[in-house]
């Protein structure tokens, strides 16, 4: 039963839009009897040549903005395919499809018949996201622009335009993705889907002036009315299904600009499908046959080093990166959904170099680009750039030659320590973890104080934690709790901090206190306890104040740290998705290799190991 429910709704997908478009081909013939064709013949004849010629231009504006929407979808897509190629595959399917009225599969086909090592797969999900975005931004247009200006009310689309891009912006932020039946599927993103609208506002701009240049001026419309009813009827000719949309478009066309059937009318159409249809379809179709297949030989991309001279580099392995270079600089970017973003400044070498191929790589993958945990340093040569830098985050960062406990500076933090001590608490590295043990930690962490945070911030993972050092802390012999931290040279950074609940006070201050002391031991410079909101930004001392009580108890350095981008906008929208992105982190990213070795530790006995596979 349900089979043949489905097979029933298939069919009617697919018929009921033919239907409608035969109906309404069937009233437009009905229409054509009724006129005067000597008359129309007049007109055509009459059309002036520089119409013509200014009609074609604006069709060749049109067709190049709808064509970028294939150079969108390689870059959502990362197919690494030239914009050249892409816009111009992207033209000749669109031209050829939307004239034989079998618009995504022609236009599939066409796609595979240029570029055919990208796959049927890959073909096919560029097809559908150049379709279901054209439709999502015509569908803004639509209720933003074309149906209050054709009710009569132009002015209230200086209202809703802005209105509608900003509650797009607000849903694609908080919903990146969507979940298809158990899978995952990446939305366009903010920056895409603004570019998006922008070119399908151009496309039927630019399509409606063409149309109203081959009209006569005393019988057309306004140009905003004009606009306004092809973008309506450019829908009904898309829905109809018919070779070119003929008849719906053509009817709706004439129902929403009532007055204007007329012969000058009909010889303007005529004109318009050949300027707008008939032309570019033979340009396209002749493209599509004479271009030999292009096989894409791309590099292999960067390793990324996640080494340097900071050490929280490390986190980046938990999260999709990837590696940007020049001749003179490198560094590590993140990827989130609205962001490419070149966290902690350069590894090696001056960030001015890095700037330029940060831009190139984030508009590769539609990201805009950000720079994140700049020192002050870095904030002042990218300010020189003409980066908008802010102030973010303070970290709170201890020299442990300098640290002395004797200090009044210390006064509370040996308060703790005492009370430590009196509980019977005992400190040291983890030296051969119990996995399962830190595991149970973990759990128990998370049923207190919620999901953990990601992105920037180290999440628990035995394949991740398995080369960090680990310090833990013990209780009547019991390990209670546990602290991961990246290592650079001279430097050790507090990454994953987990406890269980109800422990004497000063047990956690005990655990970093001890790290301290091993840092002086073994000659470090700088022990780093990570990064607390910005005293500027609202809401801290709410959000952070146990926090910052502990960090302060030990009376370190507070050094400020910087966001940036190009614009002041898009620093809003990077700062937004970033923190996004650490409340709501994705899903580890893990390799082959990680895998392979969390195998090769269950076959060779490591009991331990067996129930972490979730876990990490």
């Amino acid at each position: 039963m349900n089979h043949f429910l489905l097979r029933m709704s298939g069919a009617a997908r697919r018929y009921i839009p033919l239907a409608f478009g035969a109906v309404l081909l069937a009233l437009l013939w009905q229409k054509a009897q009724m006129l005067d064709w000597p008359a129309v013949h007049d007109a055509f004849t009459g059309i002036a040549p520089w119409r013509w010629g200014m009609a074609a231009l604006a069709t060749a504006v049109s067709f190049w903005a709808v064509a970028q929407y294939d150079v969108v979808a390689h870059r959502h897509f990362r197919t690494g395919r030239p914009s050249r190629l892409a816009r111009n595959t992207g033209a000749a399917a669109i031209a050829v499809g939307q004239t034989t009225g079998f618009g995504p599969a022609v236009g599939a086909a066409l796609r595979w018949r240029v570029m055919p090592d990208l796959g049927h797969g890959m073909v096919l999900r560029i097809t559908g996201f150049v379709t279901l975005c054209f439709f999502a931004a015509w569908g803004l247009i639509v209720v933003s622009f074309a149906m209050p200006t054709l009710a009569g009310m132009g002015w209230l689309s200086l209202m809703l335009v802005p209105a509608a891009l900003v509650a797009v912006t607000a849903v694609l932020m908080r919903r990146p993705q969507l979940s298809i039946a158990g899978r995952k599927v990446d939305l366009p993103s903010v920056s895409a889907f603004l570019t998006l609208t922008a070119l399908a506002a151009v496309d039927v701009t630019f399509a409606g002036l063409a149309l109203d240049l081959l009209l006569p001026p005393d019988i057309a419309p306004s140009l905003p009315m004009l606009i306004a009813a092809f973008t309506l009827a450019l829908g009904a000719g898309m829905a109809g299904g018919t070779p070119g949309g003929v008849g719906p478009f053509e009817v709706a066309l004439i129902t929403l600009l009532p007055g204007t059937a007329s012969p000058e009318l009909a010889a303007a159409l005529i004109a318009f499908r050949m300027v707008y249809y008939a032309i570019p379809c033979v340009a396209g179709a002749t493209y599509a046959l004479l271009t030999p297949p292009h096989v894409h030989r791309q590099l292999p991309p960067l390793t990324a080093s996640l080494s340097g001279h900071r050490a929280e580099l490390g986190i980046a392995a938990q999260n999709d990166h990837c590696a940007l270079a020049t001749l003179s600089s490198e560094g590590v970017a993140l990827r989130t959904p609205q962001s490419l973003t070149l966290f902690l400044g350069t590894t090696e070498g001056p960030l001015p170099a890095l700037l330029p191929e940060l831009r190139r790589a984030a508009r590769a993958e539609n990201r805009l680009p950000c720079l994140y945990k700049l020192t002050g340093r870095d904030a002042a040569l990218a300010r020189r750039e003409g980066w908008h830098v802010a102030p973010f985050a303070v970290e709170a960062v201890i020299d442990p030659r300098r640290h002395d406990l004797n200090g009044p500076e210390h006064r509370q933090l040996r308060r703790f320590l005492r009370k430590a001590e009196g509980a019977g608490l005992t400190f040291g590295p983890l030296t051969d973890p119990d996995w399962e043990r830190l595991t149970e930690i973990h759990t128990a962490w998370e049923d207190t104080h919620g999901a953990e945070r990601g992105l920037t911030m180290g999440r628990f993972c035995p394949l991740y934690l398995r080369d960090k050092p680990l310090f833990g802390a013990w209780l009547d012999g019991e390990l209670v709790a546990y602290t991961s931290w990246l290592a650079a040279p001279g430097v050790l950074s507090l990454d994953v901090m987990r406890h269980l609940d109800g422990l004497p006070q000063g047990a956690m201050h005990g655990l970093i206190q001890t790290v301290i002391d091993h840092a002086r031991v073994v000659g470090l410079h700088e022990v780093n306890l990570a990064a607390l909101p910005h005293p500027s930004l609202p809401g801290r001392i709410a959000d952070c104040s146990g926090l910052t009580r502990f960090k302060t108890s030990f009376a370190p350095t507070w050094r400020p740290l910087y966001i940036g981008a190009p614009n002041a906008l898009s620093l809003a929208i990077s700062a937004a998705d970033i923190r996004l992105a650490i409340i709501q982190p994705a899903d580890l990213q893990r390799s082959a290799q990680d895998l392979w070795d969390l195998d090769a530790l269950i076959e060779t006995g490591a009991e331990e190991v067996r129930p972490l596979r979730k876990a990490g």
